[in-house]
């Protein structure tokens, strides 16, 4: 018998659709999978965490195409509930900052059957990133980095990505609208700038830099962040993470500004699109990610950061 599980927060607003049982169930019934994770339809500004981050960096590293690996509601075997149960993380900071993405991750890398199911529209009361980031950031991408540690083994040897089988049904219909201030973003960035220039310019390479040097030269109202950029960014971050093994929570910090120029940019490109239209920005980014993985082998490669002492060290 297959296991539902479902972390839906008491402070978010969510519809929790009987016919979701029945979409995440019947797959594992029917079909012979293990793990079952959830496609929404969302909108574009809901999840920007997921669409800038996590999708990318799960998509590239273990090569499954798996749009929702934080989605929250999905379905399990009774083998890999056995596994889950048998890890020793359950008293860790993994449990409880970072359980959905620990286990997506064990699911793709421990060998299980995975599939995908469209559950439609999701009711989220999605909010607004410049303003109520919180702690959650810092904790996801302690999680990311962690186990990008832990599997390393495994995803070194990974080219591109495959899709899964999508079960389910479609809808289509735009979203609920998530309120979003590209503006304040972009004002963030900047003070950001001015607070960690100098530590941005020790850890980060030359070019990434010298190309968040020239952001700030544009000022809010013309700054943009490529992607190309942005991929280098988080994969550099992710490579000086895995050298350093204190101060690590500080490390995180000094990204919070520059995920806002990322967002705030996703915002100026996608202004005028659907949902569903700006979901082919997200795939052409996550592309990115995949085609610029030698990158990451090579700075995850590279000898400890010159300059520790510019954080705290």
């Amino acid at each position: 018998m297959p296991v539902i599980l479902c972390t839906a927060y008491p402070e978010y607003r969510v519809n929790l659709r009987s016919d979701w049982l029945k979409h995440l169930i019947d797959p594992i019934l029917e079909n012979g999978y293990q793990f079952v994770t959830p496609i929404y339809l969302r909108h574009k500004y809901d999840g920007t965490i997921s669409t800038n981050i996590v999708y990318n960096l799960t998509r590239s590293l273990y090569g499954k195409r798996i749009r929702r690996p934080m989605g929250g509601d999905l379905a399990i075997s009774r083998d890999l509930a056995k596994y889950y149960i048998e890890q020793d993380v359950w008293m860790t900071d993994v449990a409880r900052f970072g359980i959905d993405i620990w286990m997506t991750t064990s699911a793709i890398t421990q060998g299980f059957r995975i599939c995908q199911s469209n559950l439609g529209v999701k009711i989220h009361d999605g909010k607004d990133p410049g303003r109520y980031l919180g702690p959650f950031f810092r904790q996801v991408l302690w999680t990311l980095f962690y186990l990008m540690e832990h599997h390393e083994g495994y995803w070194r040897g990974i080219k591109g990505s495959e899709p899964l089988e999508i079960l389910g049904y479609v809808e289509s219909m735009e979203p609920e609208p998530v309120s979003i201030n590209a503006d304040e973003m972009m004002e963030r960035f900047s003070t950001g700038y001015q607070q960690f220039a100098s530590l941005w310019r020790e850890i980060f390479s030359e070019a990434v830099f010298d190309e968040i040097d020239q952001l700030a030269r544009f000022g809010s109202n013309g700054l943009y962040l490529p992607t190309e950029t942005w991929v280098r960014i988080v994969y550099e971050l992710a490579s000086v993470f895995h050298r350093w093994t204190v101060n690590r929570s500080k490390l995180l910090d000094l990204m919070v500004p520059l995920y806002y120029a990322r967002v705030a940019s996703f915002v100026k490109e996608t202004w005028e699109m659907s949902s569903q239209e700006a979901e082919y920005l997200v795939e052409e980014q996550a592309i990115k990610f995949e085609e610029d993985k030698d990158y990451l082998l090579q700075v995850w490669d590279q000898s400890p950061v010159k300059h520790k002492k510019a954080v705290g060290f």
